[in-house]
């Protein structure tokens, strides 16, 4: 009887996740209804406060589960791995650019002004708890980095290139997107050079 119920529970659960996010599709967080969101799925008021106590935690978890998601794509290529070679990835095992193609309206929505939360932020956030949590990166001996400070640059500079990407429509292939994550995360580069007239005033 426990098993049914808990299976009612999450069915329950999914369709009114799934209704918030076509109403979403069409209007403004601010200007849909618990109400409303009940009545679409088919289920009353009674049960969306069974499952979620406002609309902000049923958003919450929305995001919460296109995070956990995410974190899920990100594992996919070393899961097997205890100590991992940047280089020696397989880019057919990448598998998080195909994830964010696969879900593209959902992530033009979350970062779409649909919503209040900053999704941006999000994205950076759980990714750099990833990094935190999980990995120990083996620095050149002598240096003076903060592996923390490391892993916040690292993960937000991934959460940048991933919604400029999305933003841009998916211009590349998820494919060249996996290679281009590979050098980007090994690429060392220690000069640079300023360009145009602003270069020259200081020769």
């Amino acid at each position: 009887m426990e098993a049914f119920y808990d299976k009612r529970i999450q069915r329950s659960k999914t369709a009114l996740k799934q209704t918030f996010l076509t109403l979403l599709s069409q209007k403004s967080f601010d200007q849909i209804t618990i109400s409303e969101i009940a009545e679409q799925a088919n289920y009353n008021r009674g049960t969306f406060y069974a499952n979620f106590e406002t609309k902000e935690n049923l958003l919450n978890e929305v995001i919460q589960d296109v995070l956990d998601d995410m974190i899920i794509q990100i594992r996919n290529p070393y899961r097997a791995m205890k100590r991992v070679n940047i280089k020696d990835l397989q880019t057919e095992d990448i598998t998080l650019f195909t994830y964010f193609i696969e879900n593209e309206a959902l992530f033009k929505l979350l970062l779409s002004d649909h919503i209040r939360v900053d999704f941006r932020y999000k994205m950076a956030k759980a990714i750099e708890e990833l990094f935190i949590t999980e990995y120990e990166y083996e620095l050149e001996e002598g240096s003076t980095v903060d592996p923390k400070w490391l892993y916040i640059y690292r993960s937000h500079g991934i959460a940048g290139l991933i919604i400029r990407w999305i933003e841009e429509g998916f211009s590349a292939s998820p494919e060249y997107m996996a290679k281009q994550i590979v050098e980007l995360m090994t690429i060392s580069t220690k000069v640079f050079t300023v360009r145009g007239e602003l270069g020259l005033q200081y020769k």
